[in-house]
């Protein structure tokens, strides 16, 4: 029996570093893209050069404590006031999603991020089945 929990154990260690993997992938693969593709004229920018692809670990408590992997798009984008107003870029009605990149960054890479993590579940597991 302790044979097979030090086989889960090290499996699930295999499995959170190749999904970091694909988390870090995919965040860089966000930020390029978001880069590449932004919907508005550059002045300073100050804007394009604020969007972040990030990627974090973490756990989640409630009934069962989980590992979190995630890949996220982010605009870190401040006025000189102090106020954050990259969400207004993304969201603001009055702009009717002229200038949104963040969701369609993340609609984008949804499936890299889903498959991704599939697959490198998948290679874990058969890679640990053959006892390596």
């Amino acid at each position: 029996m302790e044979g097979h929990r030090a086989n889960i154990e090290k499996m699930a260690v295999h499995i959170l570093e190749a999904a970091e993997r694909v988390a870090q992938e995919t965040a860089a693969e966000m930020e390029l893209y978001a880069k590449s593709n932004f919907k508005w004229t550059p002045r300073t920018h100050h804007a394009n050069e604020c969007l972040r692809g990030k990627w974090s670990r973490g756990q989640q408590g409630g009934i069962i404590t989980h590992e979190e992997i995630s890949a996220e798009i982010w605009q870190d984008l401040y006025g000189l006031k102090g106020k954050e107003y990259g969400y207004w870029l993304e969201n603001a009605k009055r702009f009717h999603g002229k200038y949104a990149i963040l969701q369609e960054t993340a609609n984008v890479h949804a499936g890299m991020f889903f498959n991704g993590m599939m697959d490198a579940i998948k290679s874990a597991m058969e890679r640990e089945g053959q006892g390596d």
